[in-house]
């Protein structure tokens, strides 16, 4: 078996032991949603940046950076609750 598959198999059982359960299911998708729009905010900023004929001003990254930052600690406490989930059930 190459590397590629290994780790695809490997993958799919990591996804599977995640979906085990409906709350951790529920976790799992809450986590997607929250990077989903994420990408959406940054899609949409993105786009109103590439419309303005100038350079974007320093509040308008400012905010992106603190933006990118609510996203990062709510990715993080949903990773510290999913673990939290496994260490419980181990």
């Amino acid at each position: 078996m190459g590397l590629k598959e290994k780790g695809m198999q490997l993958g799919m059982k990591a996804v599977g032991k995640l979906m085990e359960s409906q709350e951790r299911a529920e976790r799992v998708m809450k986590a997607v949603q929250t990077v989903q729009k994420g990408r959406e905010v940054v899609d949409e900023t993105a786009a109103r940046l590439l419309n303005l004929s100038q350079l974007p001003s320093k509040a308008d990254i400012k905010e992106l950076g603190r933006q990118a930052g609510r996203l990062r600690r709510e990715a993080k406490k949903i990773l510290a609750e999913l673990d939290e989930l496994d260490a419980d059930r181990s």
